[in-house]
């Protein structure tokens, strides 16, 4: 009797502890803390600021995620800029954004993105634009109708020419995002973690023991709605390629930032770009598609050099 309950707790046990094993093994976990600053909404988006100076850093987070990717590595830009981190229109703290009310596209989630900004008081601040995945594709789109822009880092940037393209590799961005890109059965999901939001965070931390937990809990802080009219304007539309144009034109200096096992970028796109654009350049580093999680001293790093080199000139 006394083995059955002993081979009972072993059998429940080992989850747990396979689970808290990858936990306390990962890298990303072990590397994160929560950032400075106190989160609040500005013109409707969620947003953290810190920091202090006459130059701007603002952060762009990507599908699935909020503006807790950017942790304490991050809380060195500070002492160099105002930092200002934006849960773009539909995730994080933005996901009730009165924007959802509208049609939503690229051009929209700019000007939420511009609206905060003018309320902070800080839009005509020379400023670093930086984002990951689908937050890399919106910083690209905010740089060029945002004329103090005076950088843009792009980590992991999904840059597709065609909405076929997109969909051939989105199921590489992780099962996550693979299971609610689109169709019948990514909506149902959606809408039940919408309809049961406590569950849908305490199933997102068990099934992604290698994050951060507050970072995975954030995973599921969106609606159908929301993810869908981001998905379509900034992962599948190519008219990024339309602001790399303006960004050229203006001279700003663009740093596409990829890891070197990232599956979602098309390979060679990003050396492609800097081979045809002058104000490209083409980065690697070690990592896969979350590189700020990963990587964030690295990340932290290429964000203060584009500061360092490029905030305060001149346009």
């Amino acid at each position: 009797m006394r083995s059955s309950r002993v081979a009972a707790a072993v059998v429940f046990a080992a989850p747990v502890v396979a689970w808290a094993t990858a936990h306390l093994s990962s890298p990303e976990v072990r590397r994160w803390r929560p950032g400075a600053g106190d989160r609040t909404i500005v013109a409707g988006l969620g947003v953290r600021q810190f920091g202090a100076g006459d130059t701007l850093v603002v952060l762009l987070s990507g599908l699935a995620s909020s503006e807790r990717l950017w942790g304490a590595a991050y809380d060195v830009l500070g002492k160099r800029a105002r930092v200002v981190a934006i849960d773009p229109i539909g995730f994080g703290t933005s996901m009730h954004s009165p924007a959802l009310d509208h049609p939503i596209d690229a051009d929209a989630h700019v000007d939420g993105v511009l609206a905060v900004l003018r309320e902070l008081g800080l839009d005509a601040l020379p400023a670093v634009v930086v984002g990951h995945s689908m937050g890399a594709s919106l910083a690209l789109r905010v740089a060029a109708r945002h004329a103090p822009a005076r950088a843009v880092v792009a980590f992991d940037a999904p840059l597709y020419d065609t909405h076929e393209e997109a969909d051939h590799r989105v199921r590489h961005m992780g099962w996550f995002e693979a299971l609610l890109a689109q169709g019948p059965l990514a909506e149902r999901v959606c809408h039940w973690m919408c309809e049961n939001r406590a569950v849908a965070q305490g199933v997102a931390v068990v099934v992604s023991p290698r994050l951060p937990v507050a970072v995975a809990r954030d995973a599921v802080q969106h609606t159908w709605h929301g993810y869908v009219t981001g998905f379509d304007a900034l992962v599948r539309d190519p008219a990024w390629a339309e602001a790399l144009r303006e960004l050229e034109a203006r001279s700003v200096v663009v740093r596409l930032v990829d890891g070197i096992d990232d599956p979602v970028p098309v390979p060679g796109r990003a050396r492609e770009l800097a081979r045809t654009h002058a104000n490209i350049a083409a980065i690697s580093l070690p990592g896969g598609h979350r590189l700020p999680l990963s990587d964030p001293v690295g990340c932290a790093a290429v964000v203060l050099a584009a500061l360092s080199e490029y905030a305060a000139t001149p346009s």
